[in-house]
């Protein structure tokens, strides 16, 4: 359990290191229907999740938009981690390399 100092500069720490990108200003942009660079992602979900993610958006103080913002950067940096990591990028070149035109006379003549 952190201290009550270290909480305190943990704290700040985050909020300052969270405010370099101002995903506020972008939140405020949407609202006002301002020119803002977003694509809409719908997805359906359980009732008993949306009101977990409520909950939680609600605890933080943050926006929907922002929690899963957040979210989807992070599953798909950990899914590209995963995919990299079982050979899913390798498979791919293979696949390509097979596909291509000339490709099989480039593996006769190997």
């Amino acid at each position: 359990m952190r201290s009550p100092f270290e909480s305190l500069v943990t704290q700040k720490a985050l909020v300052f290191v969270a405010s370099v990108d101002q995903p506020d200003l972008a939140d405020a942009m949407i609202e006002a229907g301002g020119p803002a660079v977003t694509k809409n992602v719908c997805a359906k979900v359980s009732p008993e999740l949306a009101a977990q993610i409520d909950e939680v958006v609600e605890l933080l103080g943050i926006s929907k938009r922002r929690f899963l913002e957040a979210a989807y950067i992070e599953a798909v940096r950990r899914a590209k981690e995963i995919m990299e990591a079982e050979g899913v990028y390798e498979a791919l070149d293979r696949i390509k390399v097979t596909a291509s035109p000339g490709a099989s006379d480039q593996e006769a003549a190997a």
